[in-house]
């Protein structure tokens, strides 16, 4: 158990030394608006979308349990969002809030995160067979979160969904699990050059985001169809921030050991999803409102706060977890 108390802070720390190097780099003044915001494009158009085809790729086709157990754990997710709109309504949060608190809520860094301490914590076989997640984040929970954040922009509920499906990282997402389900891979030299992308997508987030959390004022990124604005994003709220964290960190994973319990999944599946569910807001999510222009500022400080916490949290999950596995 000792172990294990420093395993997971460790795995954790990295991830916010870099978000720590960003907001150096904004501080001394070597970074600026304009480079923060073609620090995010890369990472929106290629760095992130090459790590979801990469690994998901590699995932194969679940069986009759883990398919059970990843609907599951979708359903969870998608209760988290729905829980966190319709108590944005109640408590009079604005669109982008409701939009952003819901994103930032539900989308796990399941890939960057969760994976490598599954693996480490409860085992190779735990990693394999949770690897669904991803797919379920990126290509479910991710889309609709998009199409959330497009409707708090100003756009039609159709248009949002619509776009959110030609959004490059569920694109990404859903190129990735059919390349999975039937059995496809990249040519051997592409697969190069997408995994080298893929490796550079992590860390250009994690120092993209720091930047942003160091700027005062930040341009929108903007999705393609956005004209640029020099605006800055207004300072969020801390009431959508922290509650959205709590349903992160704490409400998700404890739906997720229920959930997936009440339909009887492997229980390596159960271990394994419910560590996943532990992780802190996926960087995605920065990037996400970032380029939409909604909640943008609230989406990093949700990370940043998530991923510091995770250190307590998520080290509490492992060891839980880990007591389950060897019992």
């Amino acid at each position: 158990m000792i172990p294990l108390l420093f395993d997971v802070p460790q795995r954790v720390l990295p991830f916010f030394l870099l978000v720590a190097a960003g907001v150096t780099l904004a501080r001394l003044r070597l970074f600026d608006a304009r480079m923060s915001t073609g620090l995010s494009s890369y990472v929106y158009w290629i760095g992130f979308p090459a790590l979801l085809i990469h690994s998901l790729s590699r995932v194969g086709i679940p069986d009759r349990a883990l398919t059970l157990g990843l609907s599951a754990y979708g359903a969870c997710a998608l209760l988290v969002v729905a829980l966190m709109v319709a108590l944005g309504v109640a408590l009079r949060w604005t669109r982008e809030e409701r939009a952003g608190g819901a994103l930032s809520a539900s989308l796990g860094n399941s890939a960057f995160l969760g994976l490598p301490i599954a693996a480490a914590v409860l085992g190779p076989e735990a990693a394999r067979v949770s690897a669904g997640v991803v797919a379920v984040d990126f290509v479910v929970v991710a889309a609709i979160g998009v199409g959330l954040l497009g409707w708090a922009g100003g756009r039609s509920t159709w248009r949002s969904l619509m776009q959110a499906l030609r959004n490059p990282i569920v694109l990404a997402a859903i190129t990735g699990t059919a390349m999975a389900l039937l059995a496809l891979r990249l040519p051997d030299v592409l697969d190069r050059a997408v995994g080298a992308a893929a490796a550079s997508g992590s860390p250009a987030a994690l120092v993209a985001l720091g930047v942003a959390l160091g700027l005062t004022g930040l341009p929108a990124a903007g999705v393609p169809s956005d004209p640029p604005t020099e605006e800055p994003a207004p300072i969020p709220r801390w009431g959508p921030i922290v509650v959205a964290a709590v349903a992160k960190l704490i409400l998700l994973p404890i739906a997720t050991w229920f959930a997936t319990g009440l339909v009887d999944a492997p229980l390596i599946f159960r271990l394994g999803a419910t560590l996943m569910a532990a992780t802190p807001t996926a960087v995605n999510v920065f990037i996400q409102t970032k380029a939409y222009s909604v909640f943008e500022r609230g989406g990093a400080r949700i990370v940043a706060l998530t991923t510091a916490a995770s250190c307590v949290t998520l080290s509490v999950a492992a060891i839980l977890l880990e007591r389950v596995l060897v019992r």
